[in-house]
């Protein structure tokens, strides 16, 4: 009788963490005042620490949450351990993208399922961030 194996092997780690998992994302909170000007830059950070130390290298996706939340974007994070976003006129008064960022009341910041190194992979059992979201045209 022949045996079979089967081997999977990927370029991008990816890591079920278990249940000792230290890695931890932290977000502060986000306030935009748009001063009544058409559109305004937005910029949201999150830091990923893993036995208290900074991780560097691991993709952070950041969402709008509320009732016409989205996906915003996605950093990296650097030596600091911290993901920055930085979105130029992503904010206006009726909306981006047509979702209303007014309805917004939350945001948060995940660590993205696939990464392309080891080390980033460890970190994919962090639980989701939150942390209150204002944005004022």
């Amino acid at each position: 009788m022949a045996a079979l194996a089967l081997v999977l092997a990927s370029p991008a780690g990816v890591s079920a963490c278990g249940l000792g998992c230290s890695a931890e994302l932290s977000l502060p909170p986000a306030h935009v005042e748009g001063h009544g000007q058409p559109l305004v830059d937005l910029t949201l950070t999150a830091t990923l620490t893993n036995n208290d130390k900074p991780v560097s290298g691991v993709d952070v996706e950041f969402l709008a949450l509320g009732p016409d939340g989205i996906l915003l974007g996605s950093a990296t994070t650097g030596p600091d351990g911290t993901a920055r976003l930085t979105a130029d006129n992503a904010l206006g008064p009726d909306s981006i993208r047509g979702h209303k960022a007014t309805s917004w009341t939350t945001y948060a910041a995940r660590v993205a399922v696939i990464q392309s190194s080891e080390q980033a992979a460890d970190t994919i059992c962090a639980e989701q961030a939150t942390a209150p979201f204002e944005f004022v045209p």
